[in-house]
């Protein structure tokens, strides 16, 4: 299996934030079964399963936590998982080869939804992104790319700086990465 293609299929389902071309429930609820059976899968498809099925352990993981009791973590989904970028940042070690594969996705053949220049679009804004450590300015960027967080991005970052302040809250998204492939 291609782990670049596999990569590019984790990331794509949040796509839908930056273009009316696929909705969420086109990138959220295309497999029948969320497990981690990729047979017959292309890398790209196994990826974006990959992504769907880790969504849906987090949210599981959450629940158990009772993450949303707290104040901020309800109103929007951005801030939690913004604040969970920051935290969980230096787990991972190989940006830069990211980086680099988001700026120069290769052409590969698969049924998405979108045109070759959104696709190459949301790429790019990924890569920006991640090119270092999130903080307050480069999360409002990332915001202010996503057409329906635009509007939302100051209020997004407040709640992001309340979370940040709440211990239990931090702890709790530092330790979910590494739960979520606990199974």
């Amino acid at each position: 299996m291609d782990p670049d293609l596999f990569m590019l299929g984790v990331l794509l389902p949040d796509i839908r934030r930056i273009t009316d071309e696929i909705s969420r429930y086109e990138t959220h609820q295309i497999f029948k079964t969320l497990d981690l059976n990729f047979e017959d899968l292309s890398a790209f498809r196994a990826g974006w399963k990959f992504h769907l099925w880790c969504d849906m352990r987090r949210d599981e993981i959450l629940n158990k936590a009772d993450f949303y009791k707290f104040p901020y973590t309800t109103d929007h989904d951005a801030p939690p998982k913004l604040l969970e970028d920051e935290l969980v940042y230096e787990k991972y070690k190989n940006w830069e080869k990211l980086v680099l594969l988001l700026n120069n996705p290769p052409r590969f053949v698969d049924e998405i939804p979108v045109s070759r220049e959104t696709l190459e679009r949301y790429y790019a804004i990924i890569a920006k992104y991640f090119e270092k450590k999130p903080e307050d300015k480069s999360m409002k960027a990332f915001l202010f790319k996503q057409r329906k967080l635009r509007k939302k991005s100051d209020e997004i970052i407040d709640a992001i700086q309340k979370l940040r302040e709440n211990r239990k809250v931090t702890d709790i998204l530092f330790r979910i990465s590494g739960e979520i492939l606990r199974v």
